[in-house]
């Protein structure tokens, strides 16, 4: 059995209220460091890959510039009907507006 990939969510670029573009890597299976550092990728490759049934995670960069897991990923449709991205638990008060912009 194959197992799934996980990639992280670093940055994200907005086009008005919408996520378009996000800086995503590919995590190794310790979580601790990058298989592909993080790259521009556009929303509809990050919906691919979760569509393909791998995992991804927010990263958010703490005071010191380390990174933490956040909430997985998830896709959102707008009220027009477009597909974008938002987290799958925003109780913790994190959204991927949190996230430095590129």
């Amino acid at each position: 059995m194959v197992e799934n990939a996980t990639y992280g969510i670093t940055a994200v670029r907005f086009a008005g209220t919408q996520v378009v573009e996000a800086m995503m890597g590919l995590i190794d299976r310790s979580r601790e460091h990058w298989d592909l550092r993080p790259a521009p990728t556009r929303v509809t490759e990050v919906i691919d890959r979760m569509v393909e049934g791998d995992t991804v995670i927010s990263l958010f960069p703490d005071d010191e510039g380390q990174l933490h897991p956040g909430p997985e990923v998830k896709v959102d449709v707008l009220p027009e009907g477009t597909e974008t991205l938002a987290l799958a638990d925003e109780s913790a008060g994190l959204s991927l507006r949190d996230l430095p912009r590129f």
